[in-house]
């Protein structure tokens, strides 16, 4: 009665798009909040502005707009590995450059390295039947074939 385990492989085809949606979210969540967020553009010059080349304003406007851009990538999971590995670097960065970030900010620390994480597996993944990439790849798989006949 008991010895039945349920199988979960069946599910695994959903592994990727489940990573894509959910990183691809935050990443849009990121985006909006450095566009609407008055407060965070403060914070950002408190804590960055020795380390800007540009006024804060413009980064924060540019670093949002590229976060909601790549968010939606990721979503429809169209150049996934360099969605999920720029994500990845942002997260790394978010974690080494303001130093000691965890005694002034724990969760925002935690959310990054979990975040880092979930990018790291998808860049090894991939993005995974349910994509774009998917798609145009088996596109591109048949219309090399119908070259080389």
């Amino acid at each position: 009665m008991g010895d039945k385990v349920m199988d979960w492989r069946h599910y695994e085809r959903y592994e990727s798009l489940i990573l894509r949606v959910f990183l691809g979210l935050t990443l849009i969540f990121w985006g909006y909040e450095k566009l609407v967020l008055p407060k965070l553009a403060q914070s950002y010059i408190k804590d960055y502005q020795s380390l800007m080349f540009i006024d804060v304003k413009i980064f924060l406007a540019i670093a949002g707009i590229a976060q909601i851009i790549l968010g939606m990538m990721m979503i429809i999971g169209f150049y996934t590995r360099i969605a999920a590995a720029l994500l990845a670097l942002m997260a790394i960065i978010t974690i080494i450059i303001p130093g000691m970030i965890i005694i002034k900010d724990v969760p925002h620390f935690a959310y990054a390295f979990a975040t880092a994480g979930g990018a790291i597996a998808l860049l090894i993944r991939g993005s995974g039947a349910y994509s774009l990439d998917a798609r145009l790849w088996r596109r591109q798989k048949l219309a090399n074939r119908v070259h080389q006949d």
